[in-house]
């Protein structure tokens, strides 16, 4: 949270004026915060119900037989994004309440669980394109994680993986104390590497509809959680994101 007021604990001569003054600018971004906090969740809200009309949408047409060919495949193309855009707003409200410190009660997951359930998702994306998929799984702790930011991060990473890789490998490797995402593909320049985790910043070779929002929601998340995201080169080229979770997690009988 934002420290409390300065100025009751001053005098009323310059340095207390300073304090004021620091005060109000305190104040103005507090409320800027909070008006950011609601609409995003009342965004999220209100999309929910269009989504979910989408989503019905979808799979009543891919239950028609006249619809074959190209225009399967765009339905099938709706339904994907649809999915995706359902996940992130599951995900937004989420963060909006536990900035909002609702103590609102999230499923929790084991790293495993995730990363079988995403490879699965990703695995036919990734294998169409020639890519070598990879999936290495180490030794792992029993520990919980909140299932709806774990999953958000880790499909974040997949997705942007697959979205810039064109040739050679995508590998996910699971770990006592988090996760790595590494790729072949074009890789970002070391200069460019902090400002990745910017809101709507694209890498350099700018590809198909993306707004530039995966890498700063990854990074947001992170933030929340207490995770470490950090982002280094795989040699010749492409990326290597590793997410440590360190000791963020939950026994299972907690």
């Amino acid at each position: 949270g934002l420290a409390p007021p300065l100025a009751p604990d001053y005098a009323a001569d310059e340095v207390g004026q300073l304090a004021v003054a620091f005060d109000a600018t305190l104040g103005r971004l507090r409320d800027a915060l909070t008006r950011e906090r609601l609409f995003t969740s009342d965004v999220s809200h209100e999309l929910r119900t269009p989504l979910m009309v989408l989503a019905s949408s979808c799979e009543l047409l891919m239950e028609y037989p006249g619809i074959e060919g190209r225009a399967r495949a765009q339905v099938e193309r709706i339904a994907r994004a649809t999915e995706e855009m359902q996940e992130l707003v599951k995900t937004f409200l989420m963060l909006a309440r536990a900035q909002r410190d609702e103590g609102a009660v999230a499923s929790r997951t084991t790293l495993k669980e995730v990363g079988d359930e995403l490879l699965g998702v990703w695995r036919d994306t990734i294998e169409q394109k020639g890519l070598k998929l990879t999936y290495v799984v180490n030794e792992l702790s029993p520990t919980l994680y909140n299932a709806t930011f774990l999953h958000s991060v880790m499909g974040n990473l997949l997705r942007n993986a697959a979205h810039y890789t064109d040739e050679g490998f995508i590998r996910l490797t699971l770990e006592a104390d988090g996760f790595t995402v590494e790729d072949s593909g074009v890789g970002i320049p070391e200069e460019q590497r902090e400002a990745m985790f910017q809101p709507f910043v694209r890498g350099g070779e700018k590809r198909g509809e993306g707004l530039g929002l995966g890498l700063s929601l990854v990074q947001r998340i992170c933030d929340d959680q207490g995770w470490v995201v950090n982002l280094t080169e795989t040699l010749p080229h492409g990326c290597r994101f590793h997410v440590s979770l360190g000791d963020k997690g939950v026994a299972p009988d907690a």
